[in-house]
């Protein structure tokens, strides 16, 4: 006989990966005043879905009341991978918000994981809530909001007027990310025959069965559930088998009929292991192959965090991250085999790696020249559970440093050390045959130490800004020539590298006001071995001259990305902005755009 699965529901909430939770007051939600798009209507919602990347959302919010509490958005929208597609699919987008005649543009990609109900016939409503610093609103009543898709590869997402709601927060409460459809551990979970029907489900231990009669006579052969995964979490799922019983587990990619991850069975325990590779709603299927009985099944997830960047350093070298002189600890096992990190080296530096890998297991290190695909041909030192890797640098860039798996998981540990610096270093006495310009406006809330203004609270609330006025047309890309400081923490160590969000833009006519982008900028530290402190970084910045559209005046905005990263401090001279191409000998550094 089926033996009758009850399930408790609890609060129901979902929000944007890494984002607060906030509670807020009723009488202070805001709806949109004006609203306008160009996104094809369908059943009285707007889809963003061409490839050249011109559909649209727009708001305007008018009459915000004044206060110093930050804001809110609610928001809901539609996504599916395709016309007509599939269901579970998150809403990712860039979200652009600005006050008229501000100089402030902030531009953001969201996720909005997917939240529809097994008795959703479609399985396209993704909601969650971002919050914007009252900072932005710089005392202004009225807000432009606008949505666009962030690359014609992403999905299809659908908006309304009704889909954004501002609210003005009254007082701020953490809740850890992913806190949707939570059912108590160790509750019997309820009967789902298909894909259709399956329950999202948290980390935690539950309780089913398989083998029993269902309606019709007919035999339970099958339950579904679901998880959200963000991109890099490792899901680790163990099912405990009835005695006597041959139950399988499988694991679905969003919108995939194929079973992934790798399957290890001992006794009557079947444990699956895999990366996502994609954020999104993920499907377990367990499958009675003989027997019946009860299961049991437990379901972990773990946050990546290579090199402490709170996710996984990617398997590519265009997914790699930074590193700098120090040690770091990564992770691989059989679903994650290669992490990749990348350095900047001058010519003449000597760089020595050294990887300490975990008991019984074997792990390997290679060092990659700038734009080459192949290591290079310097054999490691291997001894017990040690590899070391020297070379000296025979050209200047960014190198590739990639650690793989041949067998055995776990944590390892990779030590760097540059040794030889230069006596050709670029430093700040360099000059440009180009016309320079400095900001004619600076502003900063950091913390002010020496004439350097240090954006470092872990709210993620400091900020420095530049206006440059009157600068000359021209069919050349602008350079931006950036000047930083780094370090670790406060009173902190040398030789860290700046990493920062740089947010660029022009005032416009229109209700957004202007154009703007968002870049993520990793500026390498420069100090010789002389400076006494050591937290000099130096890089440049190219702007194309498509962007600029023919104005002459711009805005920059620097802010921290994560309160992981390093301290970073500026000042009103730590930007030039140059209208000509820099000398050859100058170090460009490439961002990594979200537009």
């Amino acid at each position: 006989m089926k033996i009758k699965k009850i399930f408790i529901l609890l609060i129901f909430f979902s929000i944007f990966s890494f984002m607060n939770i906030t509670v807020c007051t009723a009488n202070s939600s805001n709806l949109p005043k004006i609203f306008n798009t160009n996104g094809d209507l369908i059943n009285g919602w707007y889809w963003l879905r061409d490839n050249p990347l011109q559909h649209y959302a727009q708001w305007t919010f008018e009459n915000i009341p004044s206060g110093d509490n930050d804001l809110i958005l609610d928001i809901t929208a539609l996504a599916t991978d395709r016309q007509n597609g599939g269901r579970g699919f998150p809403a990712e987008f860039l979200l652009i918000y600005e006050v008229p005649g501000g100089n402030v543009f902030v531009a953001q990609k969201v996720t909005l994981p997917n939240i529809s109900s097994p008795s959703d016939s479609v399985g396209y409503t993704c909601q969650g809530q971002v919050t914007i610093p009252r900072l932005v609103l710089q005392g202004a009543s009225v807000l432009f909001v606008r949505a666009e898709r962030i690359s014609s590869n992403t999905n299809h997402v659908a908006f309304k007027k009704g889909s954004i709601e501002i609210a003005e927060i009254t007082g701020e409460e953490i809740f850890p990310p992913y806190q949707e459809n939570q059912f108590y551990q160790g509750s019997q979970l309820p009967d789902t025959n298909n894909q259709n029907e399956a329950f999202l489900i948290q980390p935690g231990i539950y309780h089913g069965s398989l083998g029993g009669q269902i309606t019709g006579s007919q035999i339970d052969k099958e339950d579904w559930y679901s998880l959200n995964l963000q991109e890099g979490q490792i899901i680790n799922l163990q099912l405990t088998q009835p005695s006597g019983g041959s139950f399988t587990i499988y694991l679905r990619r969003p919108g995939s009929t194929s079973n992934l991850g790798y399957m290890v069975t001992q006794d009557n325990i079947r444990n699956l292991q895999h990366v996502a590779d994609i954020s999104g709603i993920w499907f377990i299927r367990i499958n009675r192959s003989s027997g019946e009985g009860n299961y049991q099944l437990s379901v972990d997830i773990q946050n990546q965090n290579d090199a402490g960047s709170n996710h996984d350093a990617g398997d590519s070298f265009d997914d790699s991250i930074a590193l700098y002189p120090g040690v770091f600890t990564g992770f691989l096992n059989r679903a994650d085999t290669v992490d990749w990190y990348n350095i900047n080296l001058l010519e003449g530096q000597i760089i020595s790696l050294q990887l300490f890998m975990p008991p019984e297991a074997n792990f390997k290190l290679y060092l990659y020249r700038p734009g080459s695909t192949s290591s290079r041909a310097v054999s490691p030192t291997s001894q017990g559970n040690m590899t070391t890797l020297q070379d000296t640098a025979d050209v200047s860039g960014i190198w590739g440093i990639k650690v793989t798996r041949s067998s055995g998981e776990g944590d390892y540990q990779l030590s760097i050390n540059i040794s030889g610096y230069p006596s050709g270093q670029i430093d700040q006495s360099q000059s440009f045959s180009a016309q320079g310009f400095t900001a004619n406006k600076f502003r900063s809330n950091g913390s002010l130490i020496q004439g350097w203004y240090w954006l470092r609270d872990s709210a993620l609330k400091h900020y420095a800004e530049w206006t440059f006025e009157n600068i000359p047309s021209g069919n050349t890309n602008l350079t931006l020539d950036i000047t930083a400081l780094a370090t670790n923490q406060a009173d902190g160590r040398r030789g860290f590298p700046a990493r920062f969000k740089l947010i660029y833009g022009f005032p416009g006519s229109g209700s957004m006001g202007g154009v703007f982008q968002t870049i993520d900028v990793t500026l390498p530290n420069v100090s010789p071995s002389t400076d006494p402190v050591g937290y000099t970084c130096h890089g440049l910045i190219t702007i194309p001259r498509s962007f600029i559209a023919g104005v002459t005046t711009f805005f920059f905005r620097v802010e921290r990305i994560s309160p992981n990263d390093n301290h970073v401090a500026f000042n009103q001279e730590s930007i030039t902005l140059f209208t000509e191409e820099p000398s050859s000998d100058y170090r460009k550094i490439q961002g990594s755009e979200t537009k």
